[in-house]
């Protein structure tokens, strides 16, 4: 309505008063409109940290505690953030941080999060975190304390103890499936600060703080996540290839199955001294071979065969 008065009125001679203030009340408008492009409600920020790159939350779990724009383009959010960490013990006794869990069906291993931004995992020789609890009145046989646990996820963090930017809300017995060593889930609450983008897809978180880390990059730390999971199974392809071509030499052929796991049950231990049956993505290898040929694989990211991501060894021989 103002707009449609102006341009009207613009027909007639204009006093130079008139033009500045026809032009001051546009600016103020054009203000306006960016400041409410610029502002991020909690529930945006919310629901953007919910599907941040490389996870899949559900609203239920991030509370945003306080949102700081930068630029009209840019902001900053404190939240709390309920994770879930798989916690495993090793053959001497100690407790660490294996994986984090970062869609309901997916688990991404530390030590690929830890190389791809160039951090130190927690060593069981060198962190207080890893020794040996004490007996407490109450504690569950085989798990972590909650002191034990909250030192370790502090270590990983960079958070140091007390401090309430972790908040231990369970810690219980994991099972998994052909797993050798006892696990324990871990579900917390971790204080971190976002940082979001508003580009033409609404606002996109791009970096993540906790404790005194670094800003992390998250699109850089999946592109390096995933080509060392590549990396891996390349590796373990080959020697499966490898053992395979030792039992060739000795019996004169290949193992004929359409399952991996019979594959592994042949050459382990005698030609494969470690058992090698998921890959990186959390999938089983995939096998078919006759007498004179095999074909390995790995499904890739995508968990589908047959298609581009696909990793495989296929010797022929005549």
């Amino acid at each position: 309505m103002i707009a449609t008065i102006f341009f009207r009125s613009s027909r007639a001679r204009a006093s130079p008063l008139a033009t500045l203030f026809r032009f001051s009340v546009f600016y103020l408008l054009a203000l306006a409109a960016a400041d409410v492009r610029a502002d991020l409600k909690p529930n945006q920020a919310r629901k953007s940290i919910t599907r941040m790159p490389g996870f899949e939350l559900t609203n239920g779990s991030v509370r945003v505690r306080s949102i700081t724009l930068l630029t009209a383009g840019t902001a900053e959010v404190a939240a709390e953030i309920k994770t879930v960490f798989k916690l495993q013990k090793n053959e001497q006794g100690h407790w660490r941080v294996a994986e984090i869990r970062t869609r309901p069906d997916r688990w991404e291993e530390i030590d690929f999060i830890a190389r791809s931004l160039n951090s130190p995992t927690i060593e069981a020789a060198s962190s207080p975190c890893t020794a040996f609890d004490p007996p407490s009145k109450g504690s569950s046989g085989g798990l972590p304390t909650l002191k034990r646990t909250r030192c370790l996820l502090g270590s990983l963090l960079g958070v140091g103890s007390p401090s309430d930017a972790i908040r231990i809300q369970e810690v219980s017995p994991l099972e998994i499936p052909l797993g050798t060593q006892p696990s324990a889930a871990v579900i917390a609450w971790i204080r971190a600060d976002v940082r979001l983008v508003n580009g033409s897809k609404g606002w996109q978180v791009t970096e993540l703080r906790t404790g005194t880390k670094d800003w992390a990059k998250l699109d850089t730390i999946i592109a390096a996540v995933e080509g060392m999971k590549r990396d891996r199974a390349r590796t373990e392809l080959a020697l499966i290839a490898k053992a395979l071509e030792a039992f060739r030499q000795d019996r004169g052929f290949y193992v004929v199955s359409e399952q991996q796991a019979v594959v592994i049950d042949h050459l382990n231990p005698r030609y494969l001294s470690q058992v090698i049956r998921i890959d990186p993505w959390h999938q089983p290898y995939r096998y078919q071979g006759d007498r004179d040929h095999f074909t390995l694989r790995s499904v890739g990211p995508d968990g589908k065969e047959n298609t581009a991501d696909d990793i495989l060894v296929n010797p022929r021989f005549p």
